[in-house]
């Protein structure tokens, strides 16, 4: 890949095969060569970018006359080209000032001064050192003193406008934090290309570091020494801590993979590549519990043959933004954007114009979870010094707000790059040399209270399984805008590492979403929701459950139980009353409880349960004085968190009906006929639990019929079924003497529905059934 801040980006150089030279030979050379023979030989080597070997070799001319301000510049150069470390490098390029020719000779061992361009190089120094002053002097004397003609004149009065600009930044500061995220990260290889995820706990990034078995040694790029690139994660725990970093699966130790972007979801990793030699973007996505083989994006034109260097891709998935120095823009590299459209293709990439892309390079785009915000790296005219990082806003009708710096102390007056954020933009991470670092490159928290998105929604949720097994990759969500002009669906799988899933919204809209086990899933809980309307940053949380049981997902609600026991007359509450909770599958009791002095009680039987459960349980209720009743419980737990319930005891009084306490569904006979029905048994049955719970109450069971065929044919009926339902109840109860029948016929009609003689009736079927009625009535 070409040459990027000196290495800050990507694999800047080829792996050296073993058929070019090695170190060792370099080493060789250096001890037995002429001081004649190191100085071409040096030379050549810079000339082709071997900063490595050249270093080498200059070490060894130090060595033989420390005194040439030729070699100093060379090892000064050296230091700050390709390490871009500042501080090593000043007092090399100052010593190197002592002498200088600007008819300098490079291939010369008799050239014993440095070139004029020791001003630019000692400017640059002292610029990215923030000595800015110092630095418009060198870079001043470097303009007046070299060949016009020389391709670092127009760099160095760039640098002199990036040093007023960083001369303001640097004395007006901004409300940023930037702190070096330590070694557990950073080693003494360069790490770069920070990719935090949107919840900030995960950290993708690049790292030139050794692999533990070695195995890389004899594939360190010969230009600069480095070891291939090679793409890494770490997590973070509760206590704030990073994970040691662990490299991705499909990491070759014979290439180079740099990250550029991950997705939401994080099951798909974005990386550069340069195996074609031109420089494009690739990507590999989990499945079957691993990361695969890397594959070319093949968006329309978005790899060519010109250099595509990093992407970002919006949370939905919908938009990418990317980087290529393809022909037809405003500067040297320019960022581009195509949009996924309706049928799954993608668009002609569009440049995003002149607001964003500058006569420079811009680098390392990264975009907010509002699809407006746009972070990228520029090194232009209102940069304090090289790359930097600018903020640029699109409005509603697509067109970019001028690029914003982000200001000292987020941005340095060295190369800074690859800025990603959290989702609420408060917390961000980028790439950056300064020091009292750990390494070449090192990766920087930064944390700031401006940056916040102004107008943003995002929806956070997890999906837990019931017993803590890994999620499968087959769960997803589909989210839907109800009132946006795209209601396209669009679909979400959770992070499988716990589980977690995160969308964009749009402010002051409706969505709905559906969470399926698989593409086959019929049981698909539902539900919907909507976004604030009033300005500033929301967050949509939502929770659910993969019931692996029941193969369903449900909502995730820790279901409660609380219950009163009270009067049904006065509505005074009953303390010290016994609840017992039976399982009606089992018959057996699962839970006693007593009322307290309220007469509330609060039951655990809820726990574990899931959304769409039905519960199948009798609530035997005791209390001294009132009559022992049985309830059903057989809720189905929907959205309510806490089921509440209120039971009322009747008092044991005379004349009081237990089919009005008991809420009994009428009992019915065939006609004519006083046999019970499987039907009226199931209600018979209810007075037999009542007066098995209630040993002293005695009851009338009363038979009535409606006004219908003569009363003495009536009288004689409801006697037959009142004495047969009696019997059916006697064989069931303790003392059977507690209960007799009794048949009223239509004595006592409870509406006016009489219709005797010849006198005809015009009531309804209604009326008439409400007289053709079983009371059971305590007449002791």
């Amino acid at each position: 890949m070409k040459k990027i801040l000196q290495g800050i980006l990507f694999a800047a150089l080829p792996i050296v095969g073993k058929a070019q030279l090695t170190e060792y030979e370099v080493r060789q050379m250096t001890q037995n060569a002429t001081e004649e023979q190191l100085v071409t030989e040096c030379s050549r080597m810079l000339q082709e970018n071997y900063f490595f070997f050249a270093e080498i070799v200059t070490d060894r001319l130090l060595q033989i006359n420390p005194n040439s301000a030729n070699y100093h510049y060379r090892k000064g150069y050296i230091v700050l080209d390709s390490r871009a470390d500042f501080v090593k490098a000043l007092p090399y390029l100052m010593f190197a000032t002592s002498s200088v020719n600007k008819n300098y000779d490079m291939y010369s061992s008799k050239e014993k001064s440095a070139p004029t361009d020791v001003y630019y190089h000692l400017g640059r120094a002292y610029h990215l050192d923030e000595q800015i002053d110092k630095a418009k002097g060198f870079y001043q004397k470097f303009i007046d003193e070299s060949n016009s003609k020389s391709e670092l004149v127009t760099k160095a009065k760039l640098r002199l406008i990036q040093c007023d600009v960083a001369k303001a930044a640097i004395a007006n500061p901004k409300p940023a934090e930037v702190e070096n995220i330590g070694n557990k990260i950073n080693t003494v290889y360069p790490e770069y290309s920070p990719v935090i995820s949107l919840d900030g706990t995960s950290l993708y990034f690049t790292s030139r570091r050794q692999w533990e078995d070695q195995s890389t040694d004899d594939y360190k790029d010969s230009q600069l020494n480095q070891y291939p690139e090679d793409i890494y994660v770490s997590y973070r725990d509760d206590e704030n801590q990073w994970s040691e970093p662990s490299r991705l699966n499909f990491c070759d130790g014979k290439l180079n993979e740099a990250s550029v972007t991950v997705s939401s979801d994080e099951r798909k990793v974005y990386t550069y590549e340069d195996r074609t030699g031109n420089g494009d973007l690739y990507f590999s996505d989990f499945a079957r519990n691993e990361f695969q083989t890397l594959s070319m994006l093949d968006y329309k034109n978005l790899n060519t043959k010109y250099w595509e260097t990093h992407c970002t891709v919006t949370p939905d998935g919908q938009q990418m933004y990317f980087v290529s120095d393809r022909p037809g823009g405003y500067g040297k590299r320019d960022i581009y954007r195509s949009v996924k459209l309706p049928n799954g293709t993608w668009s002609e990439p569009i440049n995003l114009g002149p607001n964003v892309n500058s006569v420079e390079d811009e680098e390392s785009p990264f975009i907010a979870v509002d699809n407006k915000t746009l972070y990228f790296s520029s090194n232009g005219a209102t940069s304090i010094g090289e790359f930097d990082i600018f903020v640029s806003i699109r409005d509603d009708k697509d067109v970019w707000s001028n690029p914003i710096n982000l200001g000292y102390p987020i941005n340095s007056t060295g190369d800074d790059v690859f800025y990603t954020t959290t989702a609420d933009g408060f917390t961000g991470y980028l790439t950056s040399f300064r020091k009292k670092g750990y390494g070449e490159k090192d990766i920087y928290q930064v944390k700031n209270d401006y940056l916040g998105l102004k107008s943003a929604a995002v929806l956070k949720g997890h999906i837990f399984t019931s017993d803590k097994s890994p999620l499968p990759e087959s769960v997803f969500a589909i989210i839907k805008c109800l009132n946006c002009d795209d209601t396209r669906d669009v679909k979400l799988f959770p992070r499988l590492r716990d589980g977690s899933f995160l969308s964009n919204l749009t402010p002051c809209r409706d969505y709905e979403i559906s969470y399926y086990v698989d593409s086959l899933s019929k049981d698909v809980f539902t539900e919907t929701f909507s976004t604030k309307c009033e300005p500033g940053y929301e967050e949509v949380y939502k929770e659910v459950m993969l019931d692996v049981d029941r193969n369903r997902i449900v909502p995730l609600i820790v279901y409660t139980l609380t219950g009163t026991v009270a009067d049904t007359k006065t509505t005074t509450l009953l303390p010290n009353s016994k609840v017992e909770i039976i399982d009606n599958t089992s018959g057996k009791i699962v839970e006693t409880l007593i009322t307290d002095s309220k007469g509330a009680f609060n039951s655990s039987i809820l726990k574990g349960t899931c959304y769409g459960d039905v519960l199948n349980y009798t609530v035997k209720v005791t209390k001294e004085d009132y009559l022992t009743q049985n309830f059903a419980l057989d809720t189905k737990l929907k959205e309510t968190a806490n089921i509440q319930l209120t039971y009322l005891l009747e008092k044991p009084e005379v004349g009081v009906d237990l089919a009005v306490v008991l809420k009994l569904n009428p009992i019915y006979f065939d006609l004519d006929k006083s046999d019970i029905r499987p039907d009226a048994k199931v209600e018979l049955d209810k007075i037999v639990e009542i007066m098995n719970d209630n040993p002293l109450i005695k009851i009338e069971l009363g038979s009535h019929t409606d006004c219908r065929s003569s009363k003495e044919y009536n009288l004689k009926l409801s006697d037959r079924r009142a004495i047969s339902s009696a019997e059916y109840i006697k064989s069931r109860i303790s003392s059977p003497e507690r209960i007799y029948g009794k048949g009223y016929g239509e004595s006592k009609l409870v509406n006016d529905c009489g219709c005797e003689g010849k006198k005809k009736s015009n009531c309804s079927e209604e009326e008439h059934q409400a007289n053709r009625r079983t009371e059971f009535k305590i007449v002791q």
